[in-house]
């Protein structure tokens, strides 16, 4: 793996090119830690993880349903929110203070 801070890759954009080599990995940093990762485009990559996680992401901002992101992964939704739960991402998103207006509407008529 190789690895190249940001101001580097500013300073000399051609170097991103070189970030893209076949099965190579390139760590990219600012002021010494990591921010990012720059990787060839291959149908391996897409087959071992990229569609998931990019069908995850689609999932927190709320672009996927749950059942459409288990399908997408190919799990049922059981083992899907399992999945979500070790990740630490929310399945509802919600504003509690918004149902606690509600309630309190309700009892005040």
């Amino acid at each position: 793996m190789n690895i190249v801070g940001i101001k580097e890759l500013q300073a000399d954009i051609g170097k991103l090119e070189s970030c893209f080599e076949p099965d190579e990995c390139t760590l990219i940093t600012r002021k010494g830690k990591p921010i990012g990762f720059a990787l060839s485009f291959s149908d391996t990559l897409v087959q071992n993880g990229l569609k998931s996680w990019f069908a995850i992401k689609a999932f927190e901002k709320g672009d996927l349903s749950l059942g459409q992101l288990a399908n997408m992964l190919g799990k049922t939704k059981v083992d899907t929110l399992k999945m979500l739960g070790q990740f630490n991402i929310p399945v509802a998103d919600y504003d509690l203070q918004e149902d606690f207006a509600a309630i309190e509407a309700l009892f005040s008529t």
